[in-house]
């Protein structure tokens, strides 16, 4: 069997264009990234994280022969895990990255210490995009008033949100993918200063944030993606596939 670590746009690309569905076991970290695949048949889904210990079972019992890594770009433990317990048992390794946009534009920073102390610099009002992830670490930030969190409408970020103490009118709920009118019209309606994203490229939103940020003439702070060096590495599905099916 083949182990999918899904749960976005890129693995849903990998399973539709995959010919042997019955050979996929695709597990996904959230009841989200279910959703992403929950109209494709013939395949055998699941839901919930795995620590290291929990993914070693996992293959043995799933008599897994191969990985294809298709997690976030952020998700770096999951990635670092699955990676270990492949050299552990003998198994292939396949890691698919979508591409990194070109264009630059304002700062950049390698690790969230650091970008939080920029953002805490920032006078104005900010718009983060880094995720529910990031939230506990962002509401402890002195300037915290003046950060509009924009999150996926799910009932437990939004209830996270608040016990962290983030007023309602801070919450932008909705679901991307965001155009550059829609990310346009954020920004002036929440007369924001200066936005805070992530390096997901283009399948995350990443060119039109660009366009919204350098059309409006507002700053930006992005958090690069994690420097990890990965076996087997594809960024495009096609070959990957390929590849998987040797």
């Amino acid at each position: 069997m083949i182990w999918v670590i899904g749960g976005t746009k890129d693995s849903r690309d990998f399973i539709e264009s995959f010919p042997y569905k019955k050979k996929l076991i695709v597990t996904v970290a959230t009841e989200y990234g279910a959703k992403l695949l929950a109209d494709i048949g013939n395949i055998d889904l699941k839901i919930g994280k795995m620590d290291k210990k929990e993914m070693d079972v996992f293959i043995q019992s799933k008599k897994i022969e191969k990985i294809v890594d298709i997690s976030h770009p952020y998700a770096e433990e999951v990635s670092k895990n699955a990676m270990e317990i492949s050299r552990k048992n003998n198994i292939v390794y396949f890691r698919y990255e979508r591409e990194n946009l070109d264009e630059r534009i304002g700062k950049e920073y390698d690790n969230l210490d650091s970008l939080l102390e920029a953002i805490e610099k920032i006078e104005g009002n900010i718009l983060s995009t880094l995720g529910s992830n990031s939230l506990e670490r962002i509401c402890g930030l002195k300037n915290k008033e003046n950060i509009y969190f924009r999150i996926l409408p799910k009932w437990d970020i939004i209830k996270k949100s608040e016990e962290l103490g983030v007023l309602a009118k801070n919450i932008i709920a909705m679901q991307g993918p965001f155009t550059l009118d829609m990310n346009l019209a954020i920004i002036k309606q929440f007369d924001i200063k200066c936005i805070v994203s992530k390096k997901s490229g283009n399948i995350g939103g990443e060119r039109e944030k660009i366009e919204a940020i350098k059309k409006s003439g507002i700053n930006s702070l992005f958090l690069t993606r994690p420097k990890i060096d990965y076996p087997n590495l594809y960024k495009n599905i096609e070959n990957l596939i390929e590849s998987v099916l040797k």
